[in-house]
């Protein structure tokens, strides 16, 4: 049953997602810390855990990457930078912030934020979440959620304007745009397995950017298309191996996720191992020769910082990309906690006349 409740939930998004999507571009940014930040690709997430969770990320992709188009641009006055000046770490940068929480036993809702900025271009999104989950005889959840991205989409037109002055398609200064755009995804866990050696197993499917808002940047009289965001179908999925080689102290964690639009698919296939519950660490490998991940990470604090979880990673870039850049480098950083509302104080009330019936009052 539960096989064929995953295999309806798996292909019904991932038909969704082939028929929507249209572009081949990966538009969305980069994380090494995918299995940690769910809810920024999956708005079913939402509240799943029974707990308050609070997840933080911060993204440094292509270190040291360089703007060198200055040392083409012609000698004329007007330019804001003299000639020859590179502009310094250009590479995509990334800032994620998620906020999310149960609502009774069958629901949940979250808030996002996300920051991204690739070269002069930002693109700064919004998130709302709300998930509902029905609960299963065996203890495992399946949850359904939607979510609305009011993203908004800029340009630093004066960084572009040098390279050819006059050009009316191109903006003289900031320039930006705002839209909605549509989500939908469904979540499985199962934290107990049948079996003694495996627990929390959990798969996701989703699709972003269901609808494709056409962005529009306006300069004076000129109405500039700037881009068209397109539908991006993901596929996660993980569990947790107890006994892993024979010792009790260790733990597996397996994980891969799939990003797919048409054209383009791209799987993050990692293996981490946590030790005695507190340390753990492992590789990531990227396809399509992107990049290799070394992830390290600590969990085991105590009293109410029990639920925190710190992690880090380093990306080398298997591209020729490296020989301009150092690398990738990546924080996270989670908190999981449980709000536990106590029961409302009883009021006794005693009069007089009946005092001599209850000694204990």
């Amino acid at each position: 049953m539960k096989r064929k409740l995953l295999y309806l939930i798996l292909s019904g998004v991932a038909s969704i997602g082939f028929k929507l999507s249209e572009v081949k571009a990966q538009q969305d940014p980069y994380m090494t810390h995918y299995m940690f930040n769910r809810a920024l690709y999956n708005p079913a997430v939402a509240g799943a855990k029974d707990l308050f969770c609070v997840s933080v990320l911060s993204h440094f992709q292509y270190v040291g990457y360089e703007d060198r188009t200055p040392e083409f641009w012609p000698k004329d006055a007007s330019n804001p930078l003299p000639k020859g000046d590179v502009v310094k770490n250009v590479g995509p940068k990334t800032q994620g912030f998620t906020f999310t929480a149960p609502v009774t036993q069958y629901g949940g809702f979250g808030i996002g934020f996300m920051n991204d900025r690739l070269g002069y271009e930002r693109s700064t999104h919004i998130k709302l979440n709300l998930a509902g989950r029905y609960p299963l005889a065996s203890g495992a959840t399946v949850s359904a959620g939607v979510d609305i991205n009011f993203l908004q989409k800029g340009l630093d037109g004066a960084q572009l304007k040098p390279l050819v002055n006059g050009d009316p398609k191109i903006p003289t200064g900031n320039v930006n745009d705002m839209h909605p755009v549509f989500g939908a995804g469904a979540y499985y866990i199962d934290p107990m397995l049948n079996s003694l050696n495996t627990r929390d197993l959990w798969v996701s499917a989703s699709v972003l950017g269901l609808n494709k808002p056409n962005y529009v940047f306006q300069t004076g009289t000129t109405d500039i298309a700037f881009s068209t965001p397109t539908s991006h179908i993901y596929l996660m999925g993980g569990i947790t191996m107890l006994n892993f080689m024979g010792d009790s102290r260790n733990e597996f964690l397996p994980s891969a996720m799939i990003k797919m639009n048409r054209g383009i698919v791209q799987a993050d296939l990692t293996a981490m191992v946590r030790r005695d519950g507190k340390l753990w660490g492992g590789l990531a490998y990227r396809t399509t020769s992107d990049a290799l991940s070394i992830l390290l990470g600590y969990s085991g604090f105590n009293g109410s910082l029990s639920g925190l979880r710190v992690g880090y990673s380093y990306d080398l870039t298997l591209s020729r990309i490296l020989n301009v850049s150092s690398g990738s480098h990546e924080l996270q950083l989670n908190y999981c906690f449980k709000v536990v509302i106590p029961p409302p104080t009883e009021i006794i009330i005693i009069t007089p006349p009946y005092m001599h019936r209850k000694s204990n009052y």
